[in-house]
């Protein structure tokens, strides 16, 4: 993060507007024109049901938790460039005690196997804090567009377990197999926008 040119902000905002505006497109694209005729009766009668209901409120909610994240993220963001703590670090431990001030500060260690421990332990974790959000996403849209969000839900699955074994290897590796599964997370929330607002129409 240190030796970010761009303004974090920016560029946590351009990785969430470009996309999400992506997502939205295939999401809007799959349920028009891949979609059965039968699903698509479906969908609508769960659309009808959520707008008799007043449900709308519901989808949308979930769509700006998923939004809302990104100013925590950018808060962050920022807090890591300045200090220049790079992942996998997530926190930096002083040594306490008379000869503290002497020893520095203690990060992870990043060689060999208790690297590579602690890779996997971060990957697991960054699971952990996609997993809630994703999975109500999931739930949501899955009540309206069950076969199409499942598919995005296999992509986003698989897509994490290729970045947790690139992560074990090295940082950068954490990217690895990654597009997908941005894509298909991104999919899902379009899917949730878009039932929100076809909820909130009717």
């Amino acid at each position: 993060y240190s030796h970010l040119v761009i303004v974090v902000a920016v560029l946590y905002t351009m990785f969430t507007i470009i996309p999400g505006a992506i997502g939205l497109a295939i999401a809007y694209a799959i349920i028009t024109y891949a979609s059965s005729t039968e699903s698509q009766s479906a969908a609508d009668a769960k659309l009808s049901l959520l707008a008799t209901y007043d449900l709308g409120w519901l989808y949308l909610g979930i769509f700006l938790v998923k939004l809302l994240q990104l100013p925590i993220g950018i808060i962050l963001g920022e807090a890591r460039k300045a200090s220049k703590v790079n992942v996998p670090d997530q926190h930096v431990y002083k040594v306490m005690g008379s000869e503290g001030s002497k020893l520095g500060y203690v990060l992870m260690e990043t060689e060999d196997d208790l690297g590579k421990f602690n890779r996997a332990q971060r990957a697991l974790q960054n699971y952990h804090e996609q997993f809630p959000t994703m999975m109500l996403q999931y739930v949501a849209a899955s009540f309206v567009w069950p076969f199409e969000t499942f598919g995005c839900i296999a992509i986003w699955s698989v897509s994490c377990v290729l970045s947790a074994s690139g992560y074990v290897e090295s940082a950068n590796g954490r990217m690895k197999g990654r597009l997908p599964g941005y894509f298909a997370a991104a999919t899902v929330q379009g899917l949730v926008l878009i039932a929100a607002y076809k909820a909130l129409v009717a």
